[in-house]
């Protein structure tokens, strides 16, 4: 079963829409369309967390420019 909530971050899965990471820190879209950022311990395990949830990860969108 897919966890709802990451240790350490504030917002559940439900509240989020899409991300873009560079590197270690995220940018991430909420639901509300306000804008966070957040730098997790482990960047794999958050990555893999958000693509669980089917958070849109802005990078595998149509139209995006480069792909990393």
């Amino acid at each position: 079963m897919t966890r709802t909530s990451y240790p350490g971050f504030d917002y559940k899965a439900s509240e989020l829409s899409k991300f873009l990471a560079v590197s270690n820190f995220f940018t991430i879209m909420l639901k509300d369309g306000g804008i966070i950022h957040y730098t997790p311990l482990d960047e794999n395990s958050f990555r893999q967390w958000l693509l669980d949830n089917k958070i849109t990860d802005i990078r595998n969108e149509n139209g995006w420019v480069t792909n990393a």
